[in-house]
């Protein structure tokens, strides 16, 4: 049996396994590598891992992402496929394959609209109020309280801002230098929090705007924070895990009496999202100050709320006449 032939009669889960960590790994930051493994994992290993790479057909990949589709986002189907077909065009270069059984394959539509989590105005006070409190001492309450309120006034994903840095910070020109991530890696044995200095996407390289109450956050987390290179940071001056911002919120939750969002951190960028399109704020500009890698991602995620900005528009016509 030649090596050509063996090749052929692997097992998907072995062949990709192998792609993975010969092909991909070196070309990809570790939190990036750690997703495409945990997709292939769930997603196709664990429906075509058994598989043999010579019975793999149109037919057999397009039924397995039917179901998945059924019972996963839009955004997990599309990863699944495009790592899929990656590696089976692989094969193909590889001569493992005569052709790419996924090139006829049609990924399942998004009938996904996003139902996106944001905190009403009355919630957003009683927050602001819980976040920023002291006790009798005059000490704050919360270590990363004022890292909250940094959060919803600039619309930064979490790791956005424990990477951030006071290098990156213009206060007086009312600005901040977005440029990295703070991610937790997950492997078999054990979680591992690492800095890197590329974030999201492309788009994610950005300048964002500071408010009047961006920049008494940042005043207070100099004060409170101590001396240390970032804005936000441990005791230890250490980077802080994304885990501990998800604490502090739920206990600030918690004491508010704030049930029902989904992502309760996340759900704070959403808020400053929304309420910037509700003020009227070009999709454009909520686009580039979000870092979304298009403004199309924008507007699949805040689709609601543009359309009762669309509704709210026509109805003044209304007064007319």
């Amino acid at each position: 049996m030649n090596i050509i032939h063996r090749a052929r009669r692997k097992k998907l889960e072995n062949y990709m396994t192998e792609w993975l960590e010969q092909t991909k790994k070196p070309t990809l930051k570790p939190s990036s590598y750690a997703r495409i493994e945990v997709t292939c994992k769930h997603q196709i290993f664990s429906t075509l891992g058994s598989t043999r790479l010579c019975n793999l057909s149109p037919a057999l990949i397009q039924t397995t992402l039917n179901e998945l589709s059924e019972q996963r986002s839009y955004s997990t189907v599309k990863k699944a496929y495009n790592n899929l077909y990656a590696c089976l065009d692989f094969a193909v270069l590889r001569g493992d394959l005569d052709h790419n059984p996924a090139r006829t394959v049609v990924l399942p539509s998004n009938r996904q609209i996003h139902d996106i989590s944001s905190y009403s105005q009355e919630q957003i006070h009683r927050i602001v109020k819980e976040a920023t409190s002291c006790y009798k001492n005059g000490r704050n309450r919360y270590r990363y309280g004022w890292a909250i309120i940094l959060l919803l006034n600039t619309g930064l994903r979490v790791g956005e801002l424990l990477y951030l840095k006071w290098k990156d910070v213009n206060i007086e020109q009312h600005y901040i230098y977005v440029h990295g991530d703070v991610s937790v890696v997950r492997s078999e044995e054990h979680y591992q929090i690492i800095e890197q200095d590329s974030p999201k996407t492309a788009r994610s390289n950005r300048y964002v705007v500071l408010n009047n109450n961006a920049i008494q956050a940042l005043e207070k987390l100099k004060v409170q924070i101590g001396d240390t290179t970032r804005v936000v940071a441990t005791k230890n001056s250490t980077l802080v895990s994304p885990r501990k911002i998800h604490t502090t919120m739920m206990q600030i939750l918690k004491r508010c009496g704030i049930e029902g969002a989904k992502d309760i951190v996340h759900a704070l960028r959403h808020t400053f999202a929304t309420a910037l399109i509700r003020q009227g704020t070009d999709i454009k500009i909520v686009s580039e100050l979000l870092g979304h890698s298009d403004v199309g991602t924008t507007l699949r995620i805040y689709y609601h709320t543009i359309e009762e900005q669309k509704h709210a528009a026509v109805t003044v016509l209304e007064d007319f006449y």
